[in-house]
């Protein structure tokens, strides 16, 4: 009796946590899921709208399914610097069409219920290009958990076969919070300038785009301890994903015809609240988990939006901050801004 009992409570909590299953660190966001309801910028509240606008998306798109495959997510290759560390694990069939799609389809909604808020034509000011960026960490949680858990998969599966557990000590992807999800699209800009995801531990990015279809276009990374500042180049294959050490510095080479990618990026805090920064910084998170300890009960499993609204940090707060760094770090300082800038010098000339 007491495991049937055990059983039925069991059942309960999956179907009313499915959203949780894969996002273990939530509890800034997971009464919008409880309620049915917070998604508001400002505009309106559109948890409602959101709902509707991504059923009805997919509903039209069911065909989409059958295009599937029954090929397994596969180690293609993997990237070590010179200390034998690997810094990137290459994954074939990492995500289906049809998540593909719903994907896409969760990006569309999200431009149309939140313009302002959750897109940004995105540019690079510092190292050059850009590209056009939905942000939909909490959406994607929420309303396409199928795809985030298969997220979360791929990246333990790199962690895995990478032994940075070992190695470097990270968490699994499992047990990280989600500091961003973003559909990136490159129609409006020829290129993405290096840069490194700093803050961050693991960077998911997957390929949507069949690599025919655009010249140019690949992804660049640079281990920068290597002694020749040696780059090494990728041009992903549709479906499949590049996971490496977020503070690696990358980019995309200079490119023309449509290059669609969606990039995932795991740190140490939890997720982010909704009210806070689409893609937030590790001085506004440190801010935030501060006074959440300081002024509420941290043991709950998790909170309200009235209890968190007034508690995420304006810009003078941030300069007060004493923090740290949520990424690993082994990178960090080794290189000076002249040395990156010669970087980039010698990227474009290749």
């Amino acid at each position: 009796m007491v495991k049937f009992f055990q059983a039925i409570v069991l059942c309960v909590v999956i179907i009313s946590c499915r959203a949780q299953k894969w996002s273990p660190r939530n509890k800034y966001w997971r009464h919008l899921l409880k309620e049915q309801s917070g998604l508001d910028d400002g505009n309106g509240e559109h948890f409602d709208d959101m709902q509707s606008c991504v059923q009805t998306a997919l509903s039209e798109s069911n065909d989409v399914v059958l295009q599937d495959k029954t090929a397994v997510p596969t180690i293609v290759d993997t990237l070590t610097d010179s200390q034998n560390r690997t810094v990137l694990v290459e994954i074939g069939n990492a995500i289906t069409p049809s998540q593909v799609e719903s994907v896409k389809r969760l990006a569309e909604c999200t431009r149309l219920y939140f313009p302002e808020s959750r897109f940004d034509h995105r540019e690079f000011t510092m190292s050059g290009g850009g590209n056009d960026c939905t942000f939909m960490n909490i959406l994607l949680q929420i309303f396409s958990p199928e795809v985030f858990e298969n997220v979360v998969n791929i990246a333990k599966l790199a962690y895995e076969k990478a032994g940075w557990g070992e190695q470097l000590r990270l968490l699994p992807p499992n047990m990280c919070g989600l500091r961003t999800a973003e559909y990136l699209n490159y129609k409006e800009f020829k290129r993405l300038g290096g840069h490194a995801d700093t803050g961050s531990l693991f960077t998911v990015l997957f390929a949507l785009s069949d690599p025919k279809l655009y010249q140019g276009g690949e992804f660049y990374l640079l281990p920068r301890d290597e002694p020749d500042d040696r780059m090494y180049y990728f041009k992903p294959r549709q479906y499949s994903a590049i996971v490496f050490l977020s503070e690696t510095h990358h980019g995309v080479t200079d490119l023309e015809g449509p290059r669609e990618m969606f990039t995932n990026e795991f740190w140490v805090y939890d997720d982010a609240p909704w009210h806070g920064s689409t893609r937030a910084e590790n001085s506004e998170m440190g801010v935030f988990v501060q006074r959440v300890e300081e002024t509420l009960d941290h043991s709950v499993d998790y909170y309200k939006e009235d209890d968190l609204i007034d508690l995420w940090p304006f810009e003078e707060d941030i300069e007060e901050f004493d923090g740290y760094s949520s990424g690993y770090g082994f990178y960090e300082d080794e290189s000076s801004d002249d040395e990156l800038n010669a970087i980039e010098d010698k990227n474009d000339e290749l």
